[in-house]
Formats: structure tokens, sequence, C-alpha cells
């Protein structure tokens, strides 16, 4: 494993670089680590959720001995000593002075501690769990070996009997070691023991049983500890929680994700933590509809609001600024808002067309420019399908081309011919932009508005082609789509309201 794929720099995510190198309380780390020579380069790496980040380095001594003592210090949480190789092993940070010493070719067998109660619990702890999943791995063998049932009922025992003496270690651990950062660990790692909700019959409720599971995934977190963003476990659980516990519909998330947040408290880390991890994972999500998720987060959390400043001071103002603008403009075009209201002439320059006029229910709003190569290829391709498909459903078309010059004008005109793009072709022509400016009433508002030839502001049209769909009302109900995932989103929406 080359150190690269081992420890992410401090520049491998932008967002949490601050986050995952912040300051913390002075300590000295040392590490002793028979088989390595004097000038020997050893990695410090720290935890930040689920990943290693870069932290220090030191070189060693003559009895290959690496010493970290920043003087910016280092926060509490779980760290990685990385010896070449590169192969590492964890220890946790949490007191002044943590020393361990161990072999290079033996890391965490031949670990041992010479002064950190914490790691002398914590290594305890891993050796135990690697001893018991190596008795369980010897039950399982055992199990698909029984010739009997009896055989089989006796190793199955034996396993519940692991299982119990396994659990029992963890409360004990958490019990008699309150404050510490190893207990915190190892209660965040043990699962939440619930009873089973049944039904009158008597059978497993399976509806209850998630909501139950989903209602007390957090009873083990102290999300108001600012440690705890620095252990994987938590990282771990966040990103199954969000991802896979959270029913991915945007405002089934947007509401857990509130919830989750105000668990945090004013716990500046675990806030931090939480609020970027959700709004980069939606704002870079492919999933239609889930830039909604993105909206709500940035809005809510990130930008000023009735003239109080948002709640994430650790981003910098520019980038700040940036978020915040894409926010705003990608607001009111997430799916169920009501599309912006648009009229543009057609090549003619004298036929006004408002697409909130056209007759059909359901309508594809493409934006394109005749000079874009990408829309060149895909034009066509959209227009074969509207017409095997599309029109034939009641589907209509509203392309807006980008014309705002003579070349482009012509070339619009000229492909729409050649490529007999019968439906609804509009534009930003030259002379209806530049008139407009010299005297806007002469448009506005009898023919159009302000967005209207706004309209890449308007609907935030940064590359092209860009499409939505809209429904009767005209609702955006769906957006960057191919031409045969819009026949089956309209037939799944038609086939839902029949259902009502």
């Amino acid at each position: 494993m080359h150190l690269r794929s081992l420890i992410l720099s401090a520049a491998a995510l932008a967002g949490i670089v601050a986050a995952a190198a912040q300051d913390g309380p002075k300590r000295t780390i040392e590490a002793q680590i028979q088989g390595l020579a004097k000038g020997d380069t050893v990695y410090l790496a720290n935890y930040y959720g689920s990943k290693l980040y870069y932290s220090d380095t030191a070189l060693t001594d003559g009895k290959g001995t690496a010493t970290f003592k920043r003087e910016k210090g280092y926060p509490a949480g779980v760290y990685a000593i990385v010896v070449p190789g590169p192969k590492y092993f964890e220890l946790v940070v949490n007191e002044p002075v943590i020393k361990v010493a161990t072999k290079k070719d033996d890391l965490l067998p031949a670990l041992t501690v010479k002064q950190s109660k914490e790691n002398e619990l914590f290594i305890g702890y891993i050796r135990f769990l690697n001893e018991r999943r190596l008795e369980g791995e010897a039950h399982r063998a055992q199990l698909d070996a029984a010739g009997s049932e009896a055989e089989r009922s006796e190793v199955k025992a034996r396993m519940t009997d692991l299982d119990k003496r396994v659990k029992q270690y963890q409360r004990d651990l958490v019990a008699n070691n309150p404050g510490t950062l190893v207990a915190s660990l190892v209660k965040m790692s043990t699962a939440v023991e619930l009873p089973e909700p049944r039904k009158s019959d008597g059978s497993l409720d399976s509806a209850a049983s998630y909501y139950q599971y989903r209602d007390h995934f957090w009873d083990n977190f102290d999300l108001t500890d600012p440690r705890i963003v620095r252990i994987p476990v938590f990282g771990n659980k966040f990103e199954e929680y969000i991802s896979k516990v959270v029913p991915q519909q945007p405002d089934t998330i947007k509401r857990l994700a509130d919830a989750l947040i105000a668990k945090c408290g004013d716990t500046k880390e675990t806030f931090q933590y939480v609020v970027h991890a959700i709004t980069h994972k939606y704002e870079t999500s492919d999933i239609m509809g889930m830039d909604a998720v993105f909206v709500h987060m940035a809005l809510t959390y990130y930008c000023p609001k009735d003239g109080k400043p948002g709640r994430a001071d650790w981003m910098e103002a520019d980038k700040l600024e940036k978020l915040c603008e894409r926010a705003r403009k990608a607001a009111p075009l997430v799916i169920g808002r009501k599309a912006p209201y648009l009229c543009l002439t057609d090549s003619t320059e004298e036929k006004w067309v408002n697409f909130y006029d056209l007759p059909q229910d359901f309508v594809v709003v493409i934006f394109w420019d005749p000079h874009c190569g990408h829309c060149k290829t895909e034009m066509p391709e959209i227009h074969k399908v509207y017409t095997e498909k599309l029109k034939g459903m009641g589907i209509e078309v509203f392309a807006v081309a980008k014309a705002t010059d003579e070349a482009l004008f012509k070339d619009w005109k000229k492909f729409i011919q050649e490529k007999g793009l019968d439906w609804v072709n509009v534009g930003l022509t030259k002379n209806i932009f530049e008139e407009a400016r010299k005297d806007p009433r002469k448009f506005i508002p009898k023919y159009t508005t302000i967005e209207s030839l706004n309209y890449a502001d308007t609907w935030d049209v940064y590359s092209t082609p860009k499409l939505f769909v809209v429904d009767k009302d005209r609702r955006i109900v769906g957006k960057s789509l191919s031409a045969d995932q819009i026949a089956d989103l309209v037939t799944r929406l038609r086939e839902k309201q029949k259902a009502k």
C-alpha cells in the first residue's frame, strides 16, 4: 500500500482541512520501534471521521524512537503511527504523555504500552476482540462440520456464550472507565439493545422495528463530545446512518439531518463534521433531486439570514459567498418548485412563446448553445426520442437557444432546419437583447420579463445542454435526464396520479 493511499494529505478534501488538522493540547507521543535505523521517517496520522489525515513527522533516534511533540499540540482522538512499508498501528491520544514500544515487523502483536492508561485499555480491547474473533471463526467451522442436530445445538450454545462474554466485557470496560476516550469508543461500537416490537398476532413488526432502530441509532453516542469526530467508529456509523438508515428522499433527509445536527448542541467540532459531511454529500450527488438537500443545508447553516451570520464560521469568506450564491440560484429550481416564467421569441424574432401557455401536461425545457459540441450531439438524439416516443405521449419540448450574436443566430436557424427540430424553438437573439438593454419597456412587461431575458441566471444555466421537466402546473418534476428517462418519469407520474 502506497503512503498516499494510506494517509490523505492536508489538501485532500476541501472543507475539512482545518478541522482535520486542528490544534489541541500539547502532548508527547513517543514510539520506540525496534528494527528502525537512526534517521528513519515515521509519520503520525489522525482520524477525522473514518479517514486518516497526515498530522506530523518525526525522525528516529539511535534507539529507533520517534518522538512527536508539536508546538500546536494534538487534539484527542485515534491516531496511527506509520512506519516505512508503509505499515501502521493505532493509538488513542487523550493524555499528556504516551509512550509505547514495538517491533517494525510485528507492530501490533509486539506492541507494549510503557506509559498510558488509555492505551493499555485500548490495546487490551483490540487484542480481546481479535482473540474472540478467532474463537468465533473456529465455532463457525465447527458448525459447518457438525454431523447432527445435537452437535449443531452445542456449537450454537458456545457461540451464544461467546457473544455474551464480548458484550459483558464491553459493558464492564465502559462502566469501570468513565470519562476515558476508550470507554466512549467502546460504547459507540456496541449495538443499542431494544425489545423486538411485535404485532398483535405475535409476529415481528418490521416497520416498527425500523423506526425504533432509527430513533435509537445515536443512543450510545454523546454528540456533544468534540473528541468523537476523530474516532473512526463515529465516522463509519455516521456514513451508515445518512446513506443507509435514512430513506433517500430529500424531505426526509432534511428533517432527520436537522434532528441530528440539533443533537450536537453548541459543540463546534461535531456540528462542523455533520453539517459539512451532509452538505458535501448532497452537493456532489448524481441522484436527481438531492440538490434540494444541499440548498437546505446551505441556506440553513451556512448563509446569512435575517441579518444574522450563518453558523459555518470555518469557511473562508470568498468560498462561503460562492457557496451561498450557488445555493440561492439553485433554490428556485429544486424539484417540486414552480418553474420560473420564461417567454422568448422564435427564430422570426416576432412570435413570443411562453412555455406556461403550452397545452401539454408535461413540457421539457432544454437550454442549449448552437456552438456547443455536446449540444450538437445531444439535441438530435433527444429529437429522435421526441419523434418516436415523447410527442406521442403528449410531451412537448421547449428548446431555448443562445443566439446573442450574428453567428449564433445564423447557426441556430441552420441547425433547426438541418436537423428537423420541429418542437418549440425559442432563443435570446442579439437584436432582442440589445433593444431590451436600450429600452426594456419595449418588451417588458408587454411580451416578457427581465427574468426571461436573463434566463441563464434565472435558470442557473452555467453549462449546456441543461434540461428540466415540468408538469401541468409547471412545477419541476425532473432534471438532468436522458430522453428515455423522461418518458419513464412521465409514465410513472401519470400512473401515480391515476392511483390517487
